[in-house]
């Protein structure tokens, strides 16, 4: 069997697995764990249309629920369908909790299972005959942290198709601070980013290095209620069907132009 007739078999499986997820799931793509991973981090649905898009675009801030984990990956979800809110929203009120600010570690959120942690030195409790009496909750917590972590990432940049996401879940307040935006070395799959937003009297200039290089570009998102032009060498760049503006891959500058003063 040739390479093409193979990848041709799974995709035809991938396509029929795919229809009888859509036609269990479909109508209630939320519904028990689909909150927690249907665009994020299995990619089903596309992104910026279609009934996952309209589905999750209207989960914003999720608040921090008994266990942890689910709180950040709902708002991953609204996040990836357009919802800014869910980002910026989610990760400060989490950063906001006593655990992170005194921890820097979330614990589980809820009674954990005890595993063999009774083999190390440790008083985690432990009832081989009665696991029920396993009250104990695990921290730090890998699972809740990491999706802090990972959400909080994702609102700076994220991968989609073969293009880099940009700024979709960042503060509306960032872009006119006159502290500006810096990011360096933020691995993504085509390369580590390395992003300026730079504060001027007319509005902001964006400076991309040229070490991640998607071939597809980078497709910035502004605040919704931020009106701008941005420009590349004196020419408006015109915003695509996702209401993101397409940036070539790096070296580039922007000028992004606010209408009013803000």
């Amino acid at each position: 069997m040739g390479q093409t007739e193979q990848a041709q078999q799974w995709r035809h499986l991938a396509d029929r697995l795919f229809e009888q997820y859509d036609r269990r799931f479909g109508e209630n793509l939320g519904k028990g764990y689909g909150s927690y991973s249907v665009l994020w981090p299995c990619s089903l649905y596309p992104l910026h249309q279609g009934k996952a898009h309209d589905q999750f675009e209207g989960i914003g801030t999720r608040d921090l629920s008994m266990w942890r984990y689910f709180a950040p990956a709902t708002a991953h979800q609204g996040l990836l369908a357009g919802n800014r809110q869910a980002g910026y929203g989610t990760v400060d009120l989490h950063l906001a909790h006593p655990q992170m600010r005194h921890w820097y570690a979330f614990d589980e959120g809820g009674r954990s299972g005890s595993g063999g942690w009774h083999h190390l030195r440790t008083t985690w409790p432990h009832s081989k005959t009665k696991p029920d009496q396993n009250r104990a909750v695990a921290m730090p917590h890998g699972w809740a942290i990491a999706e802090v972590w990972l959400l909080m990432r994702d609102c700076i940049v994220y991968e989609r198709d073969d293009r880099l996401v940009l700024l979709s879940g960042v503060s509306p307040d960032w872009f006119t601070s006159p502290q500006g935006m810096s990011v360096r070395s933020l691995p993504t799959y085509f390369g580590e980013l390395n992003l300026q937003w730079k504060r001027t009297p007319q509005g902001a200039v964006l400076r991309l290095g040229d070490r991640a290089r998607p071939a597809g570009g980078f497709d910035l998102r502004l605040p919704s209620n931020l009106a701008a032009r941005v420009l590349i060498a004196g020419k408006a760049v015109s915003r695509d069907s996702t209401g993101g503006y397409l940036l070539p891959h790096g070296p580039v500058t922007a000028e992004i132009e606010f209408h009013e003063p803000l």
